[in-house]
């Protein structure tokens, strides 16, 4: 079985894209509050 276990600082150093089109870090999400993160997969 694979190894699913992340690892927060690595996740944090992802770049992601505004709905603008800016950059941003995702560890900025939670630098000053808690941050609750869901990612949904669409299946067919």
């Amino acid at each position: 079985m694979a190894d699913t276990a992340l690892n927060i600082t690595k996740l944090g150093d992802l770049t992601l894209y505004n709905e603008s089109g800016a950059s941003i870090r995702l560890s900025s999400l939670w630098e000053k509050t808690t941050a609750v993160l869901v990612f949904i997969r669409h299946f067919g």
